[in-house]
């Protein structure tokens, strides 16, 4: 696999995760997603939907004891993002560009699954959503979507304009 291939980390770890058989791989590209516990367990290139795994920290706990709403929107915003990632050539990348967030309930220290999926994605934009589901209950604990921009050498001009 040659890294210089990839326009972003997180691309080359989701073709590891293809290349070794759609496996559970812990997230290693991305120090937040190391600190949230992060674990890569589906993917679907085609569908453009992704689930990830977290176990964060106790440094994500706030003062109520429940995990911090900044922490919980971060989990939303991989599985998106991943989910975009998915839907592009491997020299692509996105960046988040606009997050709306949906907090149901207290969310404490523990497991969380994030998926994410991409409704439409263009040469410019692409539109996700994603939800967070306590591992233990099964409970939806929060949603969000979001607008990420496309970013990668397939939208640069392919020679003269006129």
């Amino acid at each position: 696999m040659n890294p210089s291939r990839f326009g972003n980390p997180d691309q080359a770890l989701i073709q590891r995760f293809l290349d070794q058989g759609a496996l559970p791989l812990p997230v290693d590209s991305n120090p937040m997603a190391l600190a949230l516990g992060a674990t890569l367990v589906a993917l679907e290139r085609e569908a453009g939907t992704v689930s990830i795994d977290f176990q964060p920290q106790a440094l994500f706990v706030q003062g109520t004891g429940v995990l911090q709403g900044g922490a919980l929107s971060a989990m939303l915003d991989f599985a998106m993002a991943f989910a975009t990632l998915a839907r592009l050539p491997p020299e692509g990348s996105c960046a988040t560009t606009n997050m709306s967030t949906a907090f149901l309930r207290p969310a404490p220290l523990g497991r969380y699954r994030a998926s994410g999926s991409v409704d439409r994605c263009g040469k410019a934009l692409a539109f996700a959503q994603a939800r967070l589901l306590e591992a233990a209950s099964g409970r939806l604990v929060a949603t969000a979507s979001s607008t990420l921009a496309v970013i990668g050498p397939a939208l640069q001009p392919r020679g003269p304009v006129g």
